[in-house]
């Protein structure tokens, strides 16, 4: 199994509203997927600062990494004026 399977395994293996009578499992479904989102986004928020700020990482390895492009990279996850090229 390759990683990329391996995480939509997890993805589809967590539940945390699936019993919530609220919602309906669609609407479930939903919220589990967005806490899973919001969790990965706040992760890759920090770490990618604490790599620019404190072991020199350059936001163009960051974006190589993240597979994006730069402009996009530093306006979605830099924080705190960290400007490392």
């Amino acid at each position: 199994m390759n990683t990329f399977e391996f995480a939509r395994e997890y993805v589809a293996a967590f539940h945390n509203d699936s019993h919530n009578p609220n919602l309906s499992p669609g609407e479930a479904e939903l919220h589990d997927l967005a806490l899973l989102r919001d969790a990965v986004e706040e992760h890759i928020i920090a770490r990618a600062n604490e790599l620019v700020r404190f072991e020199g990482l350059s936001w163009t390895a960051v974006t190589a990494a993240l597979h994006s492009c730069p402009s996009s990279v530093r306006r979605r996850y830099l924080r705190g004026g960290a400007s490392n090229e």
